[in-house]
């Protein structure tokens, strides 16, 4: 009687165990349905033609989209999703002509099927979501570093059947075959196995795709080597928002080139984009039933801009393209000169009165931390500052502090190598840098116009008399801040700046 009690209690136990895991993984973040990219192939009585609904989320949530076809993009109205249910209506333009279609189907897993209906018909529709590329694929040019050689080879990574990689490895030296070749997350493993002459080996890597770049590490029993590899047309790979002009009228067109150079020019598939130099060309074809219509496309490619000709037998047609997604960071990439001290803010204040600030100044703070100093100025004295850094990250602080305090009408934040400046405009300059970065700044403070003010914390400008040097104590810490005050034209000493 015991025991049966006691695995009847053990039995109770497990299925609470199981019921609790069992709503924790219900309870787990499902990937939306309904967001993706579908491949649609709409029957016109008999004719097939491909497209493509893209269907996004904004950030309140709503549901928007586009329906993309080999003639154009066209934005989608009215989208809603419940259920499984997906409607949508789209404004058709060709030509002078102008007509409105409606959708109305649904999406089930993976699959996608309803009905597309207007005054001139109506139509099936069936689709499957769309794969994403994994970022693994591509021909990658490699640089091998073993001890203090370099050797140059290329990984050529493709993608098969539902995203299954494989690879190829490209050397002058021996013959290589990849195995076990696994990407997640953003990393990249597999085995290579080498021979050269009677020598046979086998290595590991390990390494990460970020930006077009791949870079890991090889490990065998020769050794460790590092990998160092760029993707081949890097720059052309993306999304490209397409305006299309011809004598008939404009229109707007996508143009998606994948991780292997493959491409959709709207829904058409492109086998390969060529690229040389900065020479962009592609041949491609629409087909509708038993027609078709061959194009090719001929341009330049320069930064995010793709400008060029699409030629087919309607005739020839302009197309400028801009590269969507966020721009690559801008501003200067060396590391910050200094480690970032804040200046207590009765220093800050002993700067500004030093420096005789009135509301008519203009004041730049060379190295600007969080940007206490020009937003201090700006509350205090209602003048006009910059505050300039290096370091993304102040830039960021710098600007929330600009923010908090609602002094954007008077403070700018930019992130700028402030040896690369031209300072003539400011009316104030304020330092807390080292002394040997004071003595740098030196060739940039002469062309200030004459009876602007350099303030420093802490720290003097060798080769410079300044005006007036004041010492404070600090309010928090009671550690004593020296303060220099200089007027331009700076008075040089004997003593040649270093």
């Amino acid at each position: 009687m015991e025991k049966s009690a006691f695995c009847r209690m053990w039995g109770m136990l497990a299925l609470v165990v199981l019921v609790t895991l069992s709503a924790g993984l219900s309870a787990a973040p499902v990937k939306d349905p309904v967001v993706g990219n579908w491949h649609v192939e709409v029957d016109f009585n008999g004719r097939q033609m491909a497209s493509i609904i893209a269907l996004s989320r904004n950030q309140a949530g709503e549901l928007g989209g586009q329906w993309i076809s080999g003639w154009g993009v066209t934005k989608l109205d009215d989208v809603k999703y419940e259920g499984k249910k997906l409607s949508f209506s789209q404004v058709n333009r060709f030509g002078d002509r102008e007509w409105t279609s409606n959708f109305a189907g649904t999406i089930d897993r993976w699959k996608l099927s309803g009905t597309l209906s207007s005054d001139r018909g109506q139509w099936t529709a069936q689709g499957r979501r769309m794969r994403a590329m994994p970022n693994a694929v591509g021909r990658w040019e490699a640089k091998i570093k073993v001890g203090e050689r370099q050797y140059p080879a290329t990984l050529i990574v493709k993608a098969g059947q539902k995203g299954r990689l494989t690879a190829q490895w490209e050397s002058q030296w021996g013959e290589h075959e990849i195995t076990d070749l696994a990407f997640k997350k953003g990393k990249l493993t597999f085995k290579r196995h080498s021979k050269a002459q009677d020598r046979q080996w086998e290595s590991t890597f390990e390494g990460t795709v970020k930006n077009q770049v791949l870079s890991g590490t090889f490990e065998s029993d020769r050794g460790t080597s590092s990998l160092e590899a760029k993707r081949l047309g890097a720059a052309l790979i993306g999304t490209w928002n397409l305006k299309v002009t011809s004598d008939s009228g404009n229109r707007v067109q996508r143009l998606k080139v994948n991780p292997d150079l493959s491409a959709l020019y709207g829904s058409i598939a492109i086998d390969k984009v060529e690229l040389e130099g900065n020479q962009v060309r592609f041949a491609t074809a629409l087909e509708f039933g038993d027609q078709r219509f061959d194009m090719s496309f001929a341009g330049t490619l320069t930064g995010r801009k793709l400008t060029g000709e699409l030629t087919s037998p309607r005739g020839t047609r302009q197309v400028d393209g801009v590269k969507r997604g966020r721009k690559p960071p801008q501003g200067p990439t060396r590391k910050p000169d200094v480690v970032f001290v804040p200046t207590p803010p009765e220093v800050v204040e002993k700067m500004l009165e030093l420096a005789k600030v009135t509301k008519d100044d203009l004041v730049y703070d060379l190295g600007c931390g969080d940007g206490r100093i020009v937003v201090t100025a700006a509350q205090k004295y209602g003048c006009r500052g910059v505050g300039y850094d290096i370091s993304r990250k102040r830039v960021q602080e710098s600007l929330k502090n600009v923010r908090d305090h609602n002094v954007g009408h008077l403070v700018t934040i930019e992130h700028q190598d402030i040896f690369t400046l031209d300072l003539s405009k400011a009316n104030v300059i304020t330092l807390y840098l080292l002394p040997s970065l004071n003595v740098k700044l030196i060739p940039q403070l002469e062309k200030l116009k004459p009876g602007s003010r350099i303030v420093s914390h802490d720290f003097d400008m060798k080769g410079v008399k300044p005006d007036q040097v004041v010492t404070i104590t600090s309010d928090n810490s009671y550690e004593e801040h020296t303060i220099y005050l200089w007027t331009a034209p700076l008075k040089h000493t004997n003593a040649k700046p270093k």
